[in-house]
This record gives structure tokens, sequence and C-alpha cells, in this order.
């Protein structure tokens, strides 16, 4: 009889650790928005018509948003595994953790001037502005499907250990769809409603956006995180390089600083909400618990479709390769809080320095507000 007990508590201990480490099906929601005016305590004077970034980010975690069906995540996974899984598994990379996440987002960039119904956009007009000499207007809708593994690599020589994470993902949308302005005009607050989204030819000034609509623009994107330094449990130092292939192509280098959550590794990166930059939710061990971040990031910029068009096909008003800064910086600083393992809020700042080198660049700041309903079970609840 104490043998069959036995072997009975072998065959469920065996099984055990296969079913903790299946990822949840649905691990929570995220709402997250961007906008300029969130940063207008930062500046010395704010007007009507300065520093316009929006974006909204809508999208859920856990095994569905890896679904084939939803087809972003067959494409991702095939990339991955072609461009990505075989260097792991050679380099000796140990996953601990694995999640997904699926989003739909609008992002969109506009000139200072939006409007040409405000008494700013005359003053300035006569002091000299003009719309060829800033960024045009863009915007991309669609959807992105992410996959996020952390884990640690091993130094045999030295017993060291790095804790590392790997972001992957897939973007795949449309240009110049009419959502970006509403989008705008709902979340602009004071900044008055914008009406030179679309091409009108009877202006003389550059109204419309740089690509043409329903324009199909796609990116891959791999993002790396490694803790290279940590005082204390709580407290980490990150390096974060980028790629990106696609409608923005870029090498990116930066670093992440911050006091981390009980059950994390890793700094979450809680700058903006574009493509650029995939979330993270990970449920803590505690009712009420903060993280502070900060970071830096230098990109190396091969092609932005925001500024420069399909390559220079469509609007007359886009940024030449040559007036395209090669090097730009950005910073970010935010915080997030967790209550009662439900509800997560976080709120960053951040800074772009000017993209090219016409009159009327200038350095742009704005905020990211997000909101998370979390689902998961702490610590593992939100990974495999």
């Amino acid at each position: 009889m104490n043998k069959r007990y036995l072997l009975l508590f072998l065959i469920v201990a065996a099984l055990q650790k296969p079913v903790e480490a299946q990822e949840y099906d649905l691990t929570g929601f995220e709402l997250s928005i961007d906008q300029d005016y969130f940063a207008d305590f930062l500046r010395d004077s704010t007007t009507l018509s300065d520093n316009y970034t929006v974006a909204l980010r809508l999208g859920f975690y856990g095994a569905l948003a890896n679904h084939p069906y939803l087809a972003l995540p067959f494409v991702r996974e095939k990339i991955d595994g072609f461009l990505l899984d075989k260097i792991l598994y050679n380099i000796g990379f140990r996953q601990e953790r694995k999640s997904h996440n699926f989003v739909f987002t609008v992002v969109g960039f506009s000139p200072q001037h939006i409007s040409d119904q405000i008494p700013d956009f005359a003053e300035d007009t006569l002091a000299g502005y003009s719309h060829f000499q800033d960024r045009p207007f863009s915007s991309f809708t669609g959807f992105r499907s992410t996959r996020r593994i952390e884990g640690n690599k091993l130094f045999v020589h030295s017993a060291r250990r790095l804790d590392m994470a790997i972001n992957s993902s897939f973007t795949f949308g449309f240009a110049s769809l009419g959502l970006v302005k509403s989008v705008e005009n709902l979340f602009g607050a004071h900044r008055p409603d914008g009406n030179l989204w679309e091409q009108d030819g009877s202006k003389e000034y550059a109204v419309g956006q740089v690509n043409r609509s329903l324009m199909p623009v796609f990116m891959y994107q791999l993002a790396a995180e490694a803790v290279i330094w940590r005082p204390v449990k709580k407290l980490a130092l990150q390096v974060r390089p980028e790629l990106s292939l696609g409608y923005y192509t870029h090498l990116g280098l930066g670093f992440d600083i911050g006091k981390v959550m009980n059950v994390e590794k890793m700094v979450d990166n809680l700058s903006y909400t574009d493509t650029h930059n995939p979330g993270v939710l990970l449920v803590n061990n505690e009712h009420l618990s903060l993280a502070i971040s900060a970071g830096a990031i230098a990109r190396l910029v091969l092609y932005n479709a925001h500024l420069s068009g399909w390559f220079g096909w469509g609007d007359d008003h886009y940024i030449s390769f040559s007036d395209t800064k090669r090097v730009i910086y950005e910073a970010y600083a935010g915080i997030k809080l967790q209550a009662f393992k439900k509800v997560e809020i976080n709120f960053s700042v951040n800074t772009r320095t000017a993209e090219f080198n016409l009159l009327q660049a200038q350095r742009t700041s704005w905020g990211t507000f997000g909101l998370k309903i979390l689902l998961a079970e702490e610590g593992e609840g939100c990974y495999d």
C-alpha cells in the first residue's frame, strides 16, 4: 500500500510542474494614453499650438493574446523561430517566465499647429512660421503581437548570473486613417480641435498626412533587458538594446534604473505607448506596491515613415533623408502603483530631441497615463 501511495505521489509531483507552467488564458487588460498636455507642468509657458503627440493603446495579456486566429502571433512566431529562438538556445539562455500581449493602437504625430482656426496660427504665420519647416501630419492605426520571455544566462567560469528579458513584437496596420484625429480631439483637453489632418489643395500651407490613406505598414522589433547592477534587492540598473525593422527602422541602446516590486527582476520601462515599447504585466505579492523608474536611450534612425513618408511617395510635405537627424535621444521618468493585486496605475513624463534639421524642429515632451486590470495570481500568475 505504501508503494502505491509513493507511486501516486510521484505521478502527481511529475504532473504538478507542467500544470503550474501553463500560462493563464487571460491575465489582464490595459488602457494607455499619450498626450503632450500631461507634461505641461514642465514647460515655462504653454500655448494652444505646441507639442502635439497622441497615442491610444487597448490590449490584453495571457495565452489568448498568442492565439493564431489573431494572425499576428502566427507571423511573429515564425520570425522569432527564424531570428531569435535558436540564438537564445545556443547561448544557454534559461527561460523562467513567458507572457503574451495583443494590443490595438492608434499613434499620431503632428506639427506645432493642427488648426488654422485659432488666433495663434495667424500670429505665428505672420511671424515666420511655416508648416513646410515643421514635421508632417502622420498616423498609424493597427495591431501588435508581443512575446516577452524572462530568464537568465549563467557564466560558468565566473559563476555569475545575468538576469535578462527579451521582447519580440510584430506590428501591422494602416497609415493615415481618420481615427487619430478623433483620438486627439477626444483627449486634447484645452488644445484646439485639429482641422488640418485632411488634404486640402485650396490652402497655401501643408496640410494632410504624409502617407496615403490605407497604406499597409509593418514593423518587427526586438528589445532586450539585462540587469548589470543590483546594489540591493529592489534596486536595479539594466541596459536595453533595441532593433526594429519596418516603417520605423532603427538601432538603439538605452538604460533603465529603478526601484522594482518584490516579484520583479527587471525594471519596467514606463515610457510611452508607441509601438516601440511593449507593455509588461506582473502581479506583485503585496496589496499595495510601488515601483519607480527612469531611463534614457540613443537611437540611430535609418528610416522613419512618420517623417519621410513611404520614401517620399505621398504628400508634397515630407522630411527628406538629408534633413532627418540620424541620432536622437529620449528620456523618461515614471511611477506605477498596484492596489489590492487587481489594479495598476502608471504615469511617466517623456522627452525626445528634435528629429529633423528644419527651422521649426524642436524638442518635444509629453506624458503617458496607463491603467491595467489584473486578473492573474500574484508573482508567477502572468507567466509560464
